[in-house]
């Protein structure tokens, strides 16, 4: 069956030409053909990981995780993944389903309404003079802290191409409980949120707790390098775009967090990045993608890398995917012995930095210790 757009709800640099003969030669239930397998993906019991964890909590740091019978189970598996690919699938995370089919319904629902709508909701919609903790974005998903869209710097050429063919809600989870909608759809959807980003707070830590094992974080650490308070979400949409080759959804890039982990709808377009090619995430239901993101791979040593990532846009149907960011305490130092000192905001300002100067993130490298340094 074929579906109906309503452009109208699609920011205007992103609606089709009135009359174009594509749009109704692209309106089929054709899917874009995958780059390649993604079986090879490690799957990651969260079960299984989390009662181990529990089980050896009483035992000593050394018999948890280094003993024979371990080194091929579960925790092995997990720690074994984000050295190998910076990523795995997360299944038997006991988040319901119903959930996560009623928090994509809603935003849908709400992705569907016209775009001058979506822009002014979440600024006026809300019972108190509170500024709303959910913000509409599109066109990049560089924002500032307050979740408005950061000015980056721009070639001569760029235009309406260099875009990234995407819109979304941007959700400061800390703040939700502060604050209430009128609207019933808008209502409905803060109550999902709030309990999605409770039970994302709960899979991130019990993972981190596995990985912070490993690297013989102790209790300090494990409660300041990642902290649920930080955590946000992020819900996407990304249009049907009539010209796929000519766009994406958004650009490679690697993530900021100590974790990120998404929920995909059953339109494919994650790939990452594996041994010099780019490997298509294809989506399995009830299953999320944990990703290593930057601040992991400085506190590891580089131990973990932080996964280059991209998202492709369809031709025919349009995406949804929501992700949960999770970040260190806010002042905490990160020690290292390959970067120097430095906290989540001084990261975060040096990316925001290089935006607006040279138009693309740095990332770690302006952390690293110089050759000097280490001699």
């Amino acid at each position: 069956m074929s579906e109906s757009y309503n452009f109208e709800s699609y920011p205007p640099l992103f609606r089709p030409p009135p009359n174009s003969p594509l749009i109704h030669k692209s309106n089929s239930d054709k899917t874009e053909p995958l780059l390649l397998d993604s079986a090879a993906i490690p799957v990651i019991d969260y079960f299984k990981c989390t009662t181990r964890t529990t089980t050896t909590a009483t035992t000593t740091h050394q018999d948890s995780y280094d003993d024979d019978d371990d080194k091929n189970g579960p925790t092995a598996s997990i720690c074994e993944a984000c050295r190998n690919w910076g990523l795995f699938r997360l299944v038997n995370h006991g988040i319901p389903v119903t959930l996560l089919n009623q928090i994509e319904e809603h935003a849908k629902k709400l992705f569907s309404l016209p775009y001058e709508t979506k822009k002014d909701l979440f600024t006026s919609s809300s019972s108190s003079n509170i500024d709303s903790p959910i913000a509409y974005f599109w066109g990049t998903p560089a924002l500032t802290p307050s979740g408005a869209a950061l000015a980056q710097k721009r070639g001569p050429q760029e235009n309406k191409q260099s875009l990234q063919w995407m819109e979304g809600f941007n959700i400061s989870l800390a703040q939700l409980s502060n604050i209430h909608y009128q609207d019933l759809l808008l209502e409905n959807f803060r109550c999902l949120l709030e309990e999605y980003g409770k039970e994302q707070g709960r899979v991130a830590t019990e993972i981190f707790k596995v990985l912070g094992s490993e690297l013989k974080f102790g209790p300090l650490a494990q409660c300041n390098y990642l902290s649920v308070a930080t955590g946000l979400l992020r819900v996407y949409r990304y249009p049907r775009c009539l010209e796929p080759e000519r766009r994406w959804g958004i650009d490679v890039h690697t993530d900021s967090s100590v974790l990120s982990i998404i929920l995909q709808d059953d339109v494919g377009g994650l790939q990452v990045y594996k041994d010099h090619q780019w490997l298509d995430v294809n989506p399995l239901p009830n299953t999320l993608i944990v990703n290593i993101g930057d601040m992991l791979q400085a506190m590891s040593d580089d131990r973990y890398m932080s996964v280059k990532h991209r998202v492709k846009v369809n031709k025919h149907k349009e995406r949804i995917s929501i992700g949960y960011f999770v970040f260190p305490a806010e002042g905490t130092i990160i020690q290292s012995t390959k970067y120097n000192p430095f906290s989540y905001a001084d990261f975060r300002a040096q990316v925001q930095y290089d935006l607006k100067t040279l138009g693309l993130k740095t990332g770690l490298q302006k952390f690293k210790f110089t050759s000097h340094q280490n001699s």
